[in-house]
Formats: structure tokens, C-alpha cells, sequence
């Protein structure tokens, strides 16, 4: 997937997506290639997976893990492995979040 971000606008969005990225709290490395004005969205997000669509939507909805483990039925260190990517989401873990954190279980699949 690519985004493609016009020239004249690339610094202002890339500032705004670390600040959001800083903000979440999720870890992140900017590669900085002069020569090319596009972006792939693995360049913007190096470490995006869908534990991290868990943890900026917890964040967004103010709420801990022990609160979303409880809200889905599921042990709080899962939602810990999962945050992290070391836990697979099935379609109906997906389905549970996504009803706990307001969005679609397509978000984590």
C-alpha cells in the first residue's frame, strides 16, 4: 500500500504522523530518502501491525489493558502479546475488540 502525499505537503504530514506516533506512544524510525517524493506506508509506519491499531485505540478510548482484557474475556497479558505482535488475532477476537474499542474487526485482521 502506498500513500501518495504531494510535495509541498510532505514535511507538514510527516511532522503531524510523529507527533500522533509519539503521542500513542509507538515506536517508530524515519528513513529519510531525499531523491523520491513518495512514501510506502511501511516507510511511514516501519512498525505498524495490529497490535498497534489495539494499543493507539485503547489510548484513544482511555482504557487499560486489564479494562479491555476484562471487556473482551481474555487474560490482560494476551492483550499485552497482541499489543506487541506476538499474539495472533483470530476473526472473533477481532469482532470482541473491535465492539470494545468503537471500530470495525477489520481493523485487526
Amino acid at each position: 500500500m502506498n500513500i501518495r502525499i504531494p510535495g509541498d505537503k510532505k514535511t507538514k504530514i510527516k511532522e503531524l504522523i510523529e507527533k500522533m506516533l509519539k503521542l500513542a506512544e509507538v515506536p517508530y524510525t524515519v528513513r529519510d530518502e531525499t531523491d523520491d517524493d513518495s512514501l510506502s506506508i511501511e516507510e511511514i509506519f516501519p512498525d505498524l501491525h495490529s497490535g498497534s491499531a489495539i494499543q493507539g485505540l485503547r489510548y484513544r478510548e482511555r482504557m487499560t489493558q486489564a479494562k479491555l482484557a476484562e471487556k473482551i474475556g481474555v487474560k490482560t497479558r494476551h492483550v499485552s502479546e497482541m499489543e506487541k505482535g506476538r499474539r495472533a488475532i483470530d476473526k472473533e477476537t477481532a469482532k470482541r475488540l473491535a465492539k470494545a474499542l468503537n471500530t470495525t474487526y477489520k481493523v485487526f485482521l
